[in-house]
């Protein structure tokens, strides 16, 4: 019978270790006992051979990228590169500003309750302030939203331009 790790208990494992780098298993793996994987450190861009990825960003709770680059980059994969950079910038921006006003006026919320002498909040009492919070961003979250989209369709159609290019590279070389 083949046994898998159930998700829940293998990510609350997960949980006590440090946060680092993802990285090259291979070293964690020679080491018997290696708590920490990965890297502590954003490794340099010039230096790795694949895209990393780092842990959560507390403000924004994104996970920010280190993008790989060649020496022979095109400049529509160059272009790419740099329009994903601006984007992940764009979308930590604008999560770490909505994070930090959803604490704030969270903190408000509970604020206000314990000074009218509720110091316990249920859940039905911040599922009101959870409600009210969106309804006042709506506006905010469709426009996100809809920038969102425009980068992203922006992204994919420069990526298959680049795919097609190094398919066409691909093709000179064979010939």
């Amino acid at each position: 019978m083949n046994k898998t790790v159930q998700p829940r208990i293998l990510i609350s494992s997960l949980k006590h270790w440090p946060r680092r780098y993802a990285a090259d298993q291979t070293q964690a793996r020679s080491e018997k006992r290696s708590v920490s994987v990965g890297l502590t450190q954003p490794p340099d861009p010039q230096l790795v051979k694949t895209d990393y990825v780092g842990p959560p960003d507390p403000q924004s709770n994104l996970r920010p990228y280190v993008r790989h680059y060649d020496e022979n980059e095109t400049e529509l994969a160059k272009k790419l590169r740099l329009l994903r950079i601006e984007v992940e910038k764009w979308n930590m921006d604008f999560w770490t500003k909505h994070n930090k006003r959803f604490y704030e006026e969270k903190e408000d919320f509970i604020q206000l309750h314990k000074i009218n002498g509720n110091d316990e909040i249920s859940a039905d009492q911040m599922s009101v302030f959870y409600k009210s919070f969106l309804d006042k961003n709506r506006r905010i979250h469709l426009m996100y939203n809809i920038s969102w989209y425009l980068k992203n369709f922006d992204m994919l159609t420069l990526a298959f331009a680049v795919e097609v290019q190094n398919l066409l590279n691909r093709l000179r070389r064979k010939t």
